[in-house]
């Protein structure tokens, strides 16, 4: 079928020549063979290759045949006359004339499909839809930033593991409302839509879910129950009471991620203002936003003077990946860390959280004793002097091998 110097065989009828066609496969590029250790160029570029074939042949038997003939794989290589070249394709089929080229080279990898929709414009959309207020119908009530005693946080001791709050926590939920000695008139007003919060929480879904019951609420109580049915004063109010522990830009932030999956200022964000988001995401049950605050905070704030605010957040905030994080921070960082000041009074509050960093340290001590070094039964080799090699076989003293021992 094919022939690297011309034409093969001596003879033959004029008839038989027509039923055949002389053509060259041209290497556009260096063609390799590549494995998981080495790499070898098979066939160097510009290189031609004579080929005979029938008219009505297929050109699988080409790809077939060059592959095996230059050492190269089959499914490695990709052909194209004027239109790229597939198994069932045969010369008569692609118009292939005498002295024609095709050309062979590395099978590309397929283009990428065009995404179905621009995300950006997704995302423009839903910064608009947040922006409008005019459609908004849940009201955020938020203590002013001046107000906010989160700006220098302290972690107190807890005598007890605190938990997050559940969707049905009615005691948590009664807390929400304005009380009556509150000035409501001086709190911040951020708005949402309420379907919004529902969709992205559970924690919303429940505290705006309507009773089956068609009882009036009364007006002594945050929620009522008849039956199988119960509802919150949330569900026909609106209005969601933010403890004092939250300033509006974290209440904004998390609305922000609620609305486009993302935080657009994400890394100008300090690492105080992300524990308070880790928290509030703990507190309404955000496991998404948790998981992307908890990944800030490990890639690009924990240092040596706040890993140990971090670790002490944990407890408090069910952070159990950021716990793990700041551990292995501590094991390996563990003599400037242990020496900082702010480690020693965060651990004063938490001296049970203790307990785990010195389980992780007593895994880094190798586990039996210290095998000491034998003696053979000559005594001490001189250190001036080198062993040398014995044939146990024969008795004798061998000469040392060319190789040598990299492993003695």
């Amino acid at each position: 079928m094919a022939n690297n110097g011309g034409r093969q065989g001596g003879g033959g009828s004029n008839g038989q020549m027509n039923e055949h066609v002389e053509f060259t496969v041209k290497a556009e590029e260096d063609l390799y063979l590549t494995g998981s250790e080495n790499t070898i160029r098979r066939v160097t570029a510009e290189t031609n290759y004579s080929c005979l074939m029938l008219k009505t042949q297929r050109f699988s038997s080409l790809f077939r045949h060059y592959a095996k003939y230059h050492g190269l794989r089959k499914d490695d290589l990709e052909y194209y006359f004027v239109n790229p070249l597939e198994n069932e394709d045969t010369p008569e089929s692609v118009q292939l004339q005498r002295g024609d080229t095709i050309m062979v080279r590395k099978r590309r990898k397929p283009e990428p499909p065009e995404a179905a929709a621009d995300d950006e414009e997704f995302f423009k959309d839903m910064r608009e839809l947040l922006d409008d207020e005019e459609h908004m119908d849940a009201v955020f009530y938020v203590h002013p930033e001046q107000s906010n005693t989160q700006s220098e946080p302290h972690y107190t001791p807890s005598t007890t593991k605190t938990t997050s709050p559940t969707p049905m926590d009615t005691n948590d939920l009664q807390n929400q409302k304005p009380k009556a000695t509150e000035d409501v008139s001086k709190m911040i007003q951020i708005r949402a839509h309420k379907c919004i919060l529902t969709a992205r929480a559970d924690y919303f879904k429940a505290l705006f879910r309507k009773g089956t019951s068609d009882q009036k609420l009364p007006t002594d109580q945050h929620n009522t129950t008849s039956g199988s049915g119960f509802s919150f004063r949330e569900s026909k109010e609106c209005i969601i009471k933010v403890e004092s522990t939250f300033a509006p830009n974290h209440v904004r932030n998390m609305l922000e991620f609620l609305y486009t999956n993302r935080i657009s200022s994400l890394n100008a964000i300090s690492t105080d203002d992300l524990l308070c988001l880790l928290h509030l995401s703990d507190k309404w049950l955000l496991r998404d936003l948790k998981r992307l605050v908890e990944h800030e905070l490990v890639r690009n704030h924990m240092e040596v003077h706040t890993v140990a605010r971090m670790y002490c957040a944990t407890e408090d905030y069910n952070a159990l990946r950021l716990s793990k994080a700041c551990i292995d921070f501590i094991m390996d960082n563990i003599r400037q860390v242990t020496g900082n000041a702010a480690f020693q009074e965060e651990m004063r509050h938490y001296p049970h959280l203790c307990i785990p960093v010195l389980k992780a340290a007593a895994d880094l001590i190798p586990e039996g004793p210290v095998h000491k070094k034998q003696r053979t039964a000559l005594g001490e080799v001189d250190k001036g002097t080198a062993a040398t090699p014995t044939d146990s076989r024969d008795g004798g003293i061998r000469s040392s091998s060319p190789v040598p021992n990299v492993d003695a």
